[in-house]
């Protein structure tokens, strides 16, 4: 039988950890957490739940952090997790019933926030000394994982293994000050990573400088174009998704910028609510509409993305919304009227879209009367 060892760093988790540990109950063999200096109750909780603890002096390196929980790792595989996500398996069942032994590694469907769709993440592996993380910030372990495929010719196998990210809720702007300096210095590292063109932008943003924000990200741009990979493609999609909004909270057309998006990919369905709402702004009223309806149809099986996420929202409460409003612009007052019901009836503690129903009846009304 398979072994599966879950490796974690952690540094004053007390508020996540108890139900991060709780989720592995039953499903691993082992637990290995690398602290890197908690004064809080970290430590202790750790302790009640069995877990093997080592230390780390920080050093602003989280491959670093990583590796050292990998040298102490005993099982045949490896998941690696942080304190603020939980673990699922169908029926609660052992991660290594979902394991292939001849995979190098396996994806996990992981969320990365409350109420998003879920991309595969390569969070499960073998035990490996060629298997090691590489990043200061955003450390991966994918690159060495793509070398051994390519050379071994293993592969990567999918799981119905669940992972769910809870620590993107809430105000985000104390973790974007500390991520700053770390994503200058990991692009300086590696500068062909979208991703970190990416995350420094949201950053910078996140604490006012939008103007030094959108120039950040259309570096990043250039880098996508310079190096072009899949996931580079992903990573470049989220940056034409932050334009686009930047576009759209000034008032200025991201149609263009939008366009460009989705002729790398498609499939972005957070770029193309974003278009509708384009169009709304550009009085097209129709084409918004049309678009809108286009989300609200899609199964749920076609609403996740292999590589991005989608705040699941855009499908059901922000379409609705949208094509409400559209629909009155257009005079089609009970179909407006349907499109608001339909809004609050997924988001009932927002009034808003009551009053919007009742104004397109009453207006439906008038027409008629």
């Amino acid at each position: 039988m398979i072994s599966v060892a879950a490796a974690m760093i952690v540094r004053d988790e007390e508020r996540f950890l108890p139900g991060s540990l709780s989720s592995l109950r039953g499903k691993v063999d082992d637990v290995v957490i690398v602290d890197t200096g908690s004064v809080d109750r970290t430590l202790s909780i750790a302790r009640t739940f069995g877990a093997r603890i080592f230390h780390f002096e920080w050093n602003d390196d989280f491959a670093a952090a990583r590796n050292r929980g990998l040298e102490e790792v005993a099982a045949d595989w490896v998941l690696y997790i942080d304190a603020d996500e939980r673990l699922h398996t169908p029926g609660d069942r052992p991660v290594a019933e979902f394991l292939d032994p001849d995979a190098i590694a396996a994806f996990v469907r992981f969320k990365p926030k409350l109420n998003y769709t879920s991309y595969r993440e390569p969070r499960l592996f073998r035990r490996d000394t060629r298997l090691r993380f590489t990043g200061k910030i955003h450390e991966s372990i994918l690159p060495a994982i793509d070398r051994i495929c390519e050379r071994d010719k293993f592969s990567i196998a999918r799981t119905a293994i669940g992972l769910d990210h809870l620590g993107y809720e809430g105000d985000q702007a104390h973790k974007a000050a500390r991520n700053i300096p770390l994503l200058r210095q990991a692009i300086e590292d590696d500068p062909n990573r979208v991703y970190y063109w990416y995350h420094l932008a949201e950053s910078l943003a996140a604490i006012g400088r939008v103007d030094e924000a959108f120039a950040i990200a259309c570096r990043g741009l250039q880098a996508a174009q310079q190096h072009p990979s899949e996931k580079q493609r992903a990573n470049a999609s989220m940056i034409f998704q932050f334009l686009a909004r930047v576009h759209l909270e000034r008032g200025q057309d991201a149609l263009p910028l939008i366009a460009e998006g989705l002729a790398a990919v498609p499939n972005d369905h957070a770029l193309r609510f974003m278009e509708a709402r384009a169009r709304l702004h550009a009085d097209e009223f129709e084409k918004a509409l049309q678009i809108a309806d286009s989300l609200l149809s899609l199964e749920a099986n076609a609403r996740s993305n292999d590589l991005l996420a989608f705040d699941e929202r855009i499908f059901d409460e922000f379409a609705n919304d949208l094509a409400g409003v559209a629909a009155f612009r257009l005079g089609l007052f009970a179909e407006a009227s349907r499109y608001f019901s339909n809004a609050a009836a997924v988001a009932a503690d927002n009034l808003s879209y009551r009053i919007k129903s009742r104004t397109a009846l009453l207006q439906q009304q008038r027409l008629k009367a």
